[in-house]
């Protein structure tokens, strides 16, 4: 069986208060990555046949940041993630497979986290599994309601809103992302109706009617639940941001980079540092970035694109789009770019 999978990136990201009338949300950047691209690196290594893109406010700026490793899809009318998914359906409703449905603003989801949804939705033989976290706090998430078998499957999403005294101290909550069985998730979006004051079609209603119909519905718990942050506002942008950006540098220093402060040293996922390198704070290195061994990089350095060899030294000072050469010495307070 294939693997396909879709990124919803339509939402227009009134939070934002962008007066920008043409940026989309998902385009918005965390260490000079956009949004989606995070989500759709993290959906690559599992060799995905199609990876599919809806785009729609904005759709301009956001086919150009995937277009190159992903179809695109327009969503023109915003009727909610139901109609959103339907808008795949001439590429993939005759497919055979499963296929992962993600949104593109959700930066800090893993590869690991995919991986392990779609292995638990093939072993338990589901039409629909759900990503799950358990946390601390679960007031305003929907609720996971399980229905206590041996199986343990999921009955229901209870949204805050319809939550009573039991259903509140419930912290299981869903993620937003889902594996469906594919022909069952377009043959049932045709069935999907605007239940709502709002008019839209809901993907989450698919679960009340696979329920309906005794298909297997489960749920995958995530390890970590800060994989599930979604971006809404800046605020939330900043979060994130801090969460990949120690994750970053945590995974950087284990693999032998000493990084003098990781509260104050911006290093993008794609760079690649050799060990014995020191980073100074205040420094900020972007792009597909690569640095040898034992070179000394910053205090109050930036660094974008550049091959950096061993023993080289870059201090106060902005380099772009540069070869610096093993043993080179750049600053302070120079300005290298092509």
């Amino acid at each position: 069986m294939k693997n396909y999978a879709v990124i919803l990136a339509a939402g227009k990201g009134t939070r934002m208060k962008s007066l920008n009338q043409n940026k989309s949300k998902v385009s918005y950047e965390i260490l000079h990555k956009p949004l989606v691209r995070y989500v759709l690196d993290a959906l690559k290594p599992l060799d995905f046949e199609e990876i599919i893109t809806v785009v729609g406010f904005g759709g301009e700026v956001t086919k150009s940041l995937v277009e190159d490793s992903s179809k695109v899809v327009w969503q023109h009318e915003q009727k909610g993630t139901g109609h959103a998914v339907m808008q795949a359906a001439p590429i993939l409703e005759d497919k055979e497979g499963y296929t992962v449905v993600c949104c593109g603003d959700t930066p800090v989801v893993t590869t690991e986290t995919f991986k392990n949804l779609l292995e638990q939705h093939i072993k338990d033989k589901n039409a629909l599994t759900l990503l799950t976290a358990i946390v601390e706090n679960p007031k305003g998430y929907g609720r996971i309601k399980r229905n206590n078998t041996a199986k343990d499957q999921v009955e229901a999403i209870v949204e805050q809103a319809d939550c009573d005294a039991e259903m509140d101290k419930i912290n299981e909550v869903n993620a937003g992302m889902y594996v469906f069985n594919n022909k069952e998730l377009f043959s049932h979006l045709k069935k999907l109706k605007p239940n709502n004051a709002q008019g839209e079609l809901y993907l989450t209603d698919l679960l009340a009617m696979f329920k309906q119909e005794g298909l297997n519905i489960g749920a995958s718990i995530m390890s970590n639940p800060v994989e599930m942050m979604g971006v809404n506002n800046r605020w939330q942008l900043y979060e994130a941001g801090e969460a990949i950006k120690l994750r970053t540098n945590k995974q950087l220093m284990l693999e032998g980079v000493t990084i003098i402060d990781p509260q104050n040293t911006y290093i993008g996922v794609d760079v690649k540092i050799g060990p014995d390198t020191i980073i100074y704070p205040n420094t900020h290195i972007y792009g597909k970035t690569t640095i040898g061994n034992s070179t000394t990089i910053g205090p109050d350095a930036f660094i974008v694109n550049c091959e950096v060899e061993d023993r080289a030294t870059i201090t106060k000072s902005v380099v772009k789009n540069v070869k610096v050469k093993r043993e080179q010495e750049i600053g302070p307070f120079q300005n290298l770019e092509k």
